[in-house]
């Protein structure tokens, strides 16, 4: 957690706020353990939040919001665009999973 959701400094000086803030750092790191294990599998489930962060998260993409949806836009080219292709049908399996 130190290295990867900045645990080294908190954020305030008060207990109850620096509780909540490691609440949701322990919330985002068992959700990022279990997105990597889930959907994205094989060597990518050893990798460290920040390889992630720069290989899938951190993409140059058009992000534009039309008819009420979000549409986001790649490059086919993309060296990650195969990787993000197979992580959203993994993710619509599981919601379909999840709704029953």
């Amino acid at each position: 957690m130190k290295e990867d959701l900045a645990d080294a400094k908190l954020p305030s000086g008060d207990f109850g706020e620096n509780a909540a803030w490691w609440s949701i750092m322990v919330l985002a790191l068992n959700l990022n353990e279990l997105m990597k294990r889930l959907v994205l599998g094989g060597s990518w489930a050893n990798k460290r939040l920040k390889a992630i962060r720069y290989a899938i998260i951190n993409l140059p993409a058009w992000v534009r919001e039309r008819s009420r949806r979000l549409v986001v836009r790649l490059s086919k080219e993309h060296p990650s665009f195969e990787t993000l292709l197979q992580m959203r049908h993994k993710i619509m399996m599981l919601a379909d999973c999840a709704t029953g």
